[in-house]
């Protein structure tokens, strides 16, 4: 299992009332995150599946050849007029 990172940005009173409901809890605030989320996600039937499909990755049968310095900025492309 890896572990990630979450980030909550909320306002100072919101911030005071996670601390006391961990405080109330016995648990460090990062626990009381946890453990809401896993509250919660039980009480609404939630659950995530192991098998998540991964990205489709499109593979180069040919060579790509690098583009160096502006070459890689500047394209040609033809415009097409309307002869009038």
């Amino acid at each position: 299992m890896t572990h990630k990172s979450l980030f909550i940005r909320c306002s100072e009173d919101t911030y005071k009332l996670a601390h006391a409901l961990a405080k109330k809890e016995n648990r460090s605030l990062n626990k009381q995150m946890i453990h809401m989320i896993h509250a919660l996600a039980d009480e609404k039937n939630v659950s995530v599946d192991d098998h998540v499909a991964k990205e489709e990755v499109i593979v180069h049968t040919s060579p790509v050849e690098p583009k160096w310095g502006l070459t890689g900025l500047v394209e040609t492309k033809k415009q097409d007029f309307d002869d009038q």
